[in-house]
């Protein structure tokens, strides 16, 4: 069944200069479809300025678009009242290149997993705890590593940290940008498996984007190719 349904979605930027206005090139995403179905993952593929964040920002629901539709789960996201804009919210997450960036330094790791927990649901701390070790645990970490604080932690580890509080809510779609471009070839591979280990096991449905071919042909299902704003090449690995 078809998760997130793209279809022809445009986004263009102007710079003004006094009176006059002129469309930046190769930024934005011009007539761009595309179609994720549930458990899979597609990869958008394409170099600096091709488009690529400009889609993931749309996806997150953060840049609406000039024209097009995007569909998620049977409903239009930027046509979508309130309660499916919550829904919508928790359901997509997004996992950020830098780690570090990503994260409140003054937190916990407790605290930095917990975020999205305490905004959707209700727990006692006990039980808090023990959801964010399970966690934890699914990510190759540790429980004991909740106390930790980012800069006790390695780049691979945080990013670990950042992939438990994206599927802290069990979303049916994480939104991958860049997630591993900036770790070594060992960490990038081990943290591309337990991506993989997450889909099998819970489900969840990812876009990845990325520049990394040799990444994306290891992890995707299918792979678009995006070229200044506009798709080139849709297909399987």
């Amino acid at each position: 069944m078809s998760l997130l349904i793209a279809n022809k979605i445009t986004k263009t930027y102007s710079t003004s200069w006094w009176f006059r206005k002129r469309t930046s090139e190769g930024k934005g995403v011009k007539g761009v479809s595309f179609t994720l179905d549930e458990g899979t993952c597609l990869g958008i593929l394409g170099e600096s300025g091709a488009g690529k964040s400009t889609l993931g920002r749309i996806v997150l629901g953060l840049l609406p678009p000039d024209s097009g539709t995007l569909t998620f789960n049977g409903i239009d996201l930027y046509k979508s009242n309130r309660n499916a804009r919550k829904q919508w919210r928790r359901d997509i997450q997004v996992v950020f290149q830098d780690s570090y960036s990503a994260v409140n330094p003054r937190m916990t790791v407790r605290d930095i997993i917990a975020e999205p927990l305490r905004n959707y649901e209700r727990m006692s701390s006990q039980e808090e705890r023990s959801a964010i070790s399970e966690l934890l645990e699914l990510v190759g970490l540790v429980g004991d590593d909740m106390s930790k604080y980012p800069k006790q932690m390695s780049g691979g580890q945080l990013q670990r940290v950042n992939i438990a509080r994206a599927i802290a809510l069990k979303p049916k779609l994480i939104v991958l940008d860049e997630p591993v471009s900036s770790l070594d070839m060992i960490i990038q591979k081990q943290i591309l498996d337990h991506l993989k280990h997450l889909k099998e096991k819970i489900g969840t449905s990812y876009l990845f984007i990325s520049h990394d071919m040799s990444a994306v042909q290891y992890f995707a299902d299918h792979i678009a190719i995006l070229d200044q704003g506009s798709l080139e090449a849709l297909g399987g690995r």
